[in-house]
């Protein structure tokens, strides 16, 4: 009678780490991958979201408690109740920032995000909450978006595994390719055609665009250079590509984007629930005279939109000035060339859409 010993793994046994990490990244990959879908047709996946808001009047005496604490870190005690009571939110959870007439403070999490400000003078105070559901609250996991510390160290560890998982199947590929002609043709494909890919989609010819904004010359006694948000919506204005925002930038603190929402269609439509400052698209303010847009790079996101009608929007809110939108009609997909102009009254002057398929 024979008995057949059981071989122990040993620690150092790449086969015995190629498993444990396959295990770890288990959950992580299958989230990942339903993630990079979701990412790559996010502007096809439509979600409504659900927005929440109230409007109070903060009593008079609260109103001067909470002007004694200006520019502080702790809101009082009596302020937070008040909030929980008839908001249902506990501000001490909020980003402060303070100004001579208004509380300002802010909170965003994965697919998801909160405001609130109360006017120093009069009372008023707005809360608003936007929850964009779950599809929003994965991709915001996949992109490690307001997802605090322990998300980002799992993020992190998960990199490690997945990295690890690799290598060592990569280790057992070359260990046991003897006998199997096709494993290493399999791994040259596996490399070449993502980097074959890579080089076909960056040579190809691709839909160019520019977009000419005037800003007019203002005969005021005190002028500041005006907010501006372009972005691209559909007949609903649901779907919305950003192109351009320009705000003070260098403001300390970033209290320049306390201001944006005098940009306010944008501001509902797109900004209150982005994550500023917007790679590629925020920029500084400019002086008046012509701002030349190159739409070059987003014209991949918009030329895979669905076909149907669209707009360009251009706001331009000035301080101790007006506020103006202007629209610019987009038909896709794009066919021939195309030119549009439109002429703003008073804060935007003449804008002309050049595009070329």
């Amino acid at each position: 009678m024979t008995t057949k010993r059981r071989r122990r793994s040993k620690w150092w046994d790449l086969r015995t780490w190629h498993w444990i990490s396959s295990a770890i990244c288990l959950a992580g990959l299958l989230v990942f991958a339903v993630t990079g879908i979701t990412l790559n047709h996010a502007t096809s996946i439509e979600s409504e979201p659900v927005v929440t808001s109230v409007e109070k009047a903060l009593p008079d005496s609260m109103v001067s408690t909470l002007s004694r604490a200006r520019d502080s870190d702790t809101l009082p005690r009596g302020f937070n109740r008040w909030m929980t009571d008839n908001a249902h939110v506990d501000p001490s959870e909020f980003s402060l920032q303070w100004s001579e007439y208004e509380l300002y403070g802010n909170r965003a999490g994965p697919g998801k995000d909160s405001w609130f400000s109360v006017d120093l003078e009069s009372g008023d105070v707005y809360f608003e909450s936007t929850a964009r559901g779950m599809v929003a609250f994965f991709n915001d996991l996949h992109k490690g978006r307001n997802t605090g510390f322990w998300w980002k160290m799992f993020i992190d560890f998960f990199s490690i595994a997945t990295l690890l998982f690799s290598l060592t199947g990569l280790w057992l590929l070359k260990r046991y390719a003897k006998g199997r002609s096709s494993t290493w043709p399999l791994v040259i494909a596996g490399i070449s055609i993502p980097a074959l890919l890579l080089i076909l989609s960056t040579s190809a010819h691709a839909a160019s665009g520019t977009l000419s904004v005037t800003v007019p010359r203002q005969q005021v006694a005190e002028y500041h250079n005006p907010y501006v948000a372009i972005w691209l919506a559909d007949s609903r204005h649901t779907k919305v590509i950003n192109i351009k925002v320009m705000y003070d930038v260098e403001m300390e603190n970033d209290k320049g984007e306390k201001w944006l929402k005098d940009l306010r269609l944008w501001w509902r439509r797109s900004g209150r629930s982005a994550d500023l400052p917007i790679d590629g698209v925020s920029g500084a303010t400019r002086h008046p005279g012509e701002l030349s847009v190159n739409l070059s790079e987003h014209m991949q996101n918009i030329t895979s939109l669905e076909a149907g009608d669209y707009f360009i929007f251009v706001e331009a809110a000035r301080e101790l000035g007006g506020r103006e939108l202007v629209k610019l009609p987009l038909t896709l997909p794009l066919t021939t060339s195309l030119t549009v102009s439109r002429s703003g009254k008073h804060e935007l002057g003449q804008i002309t859409l050049t595009m070329e398929p």
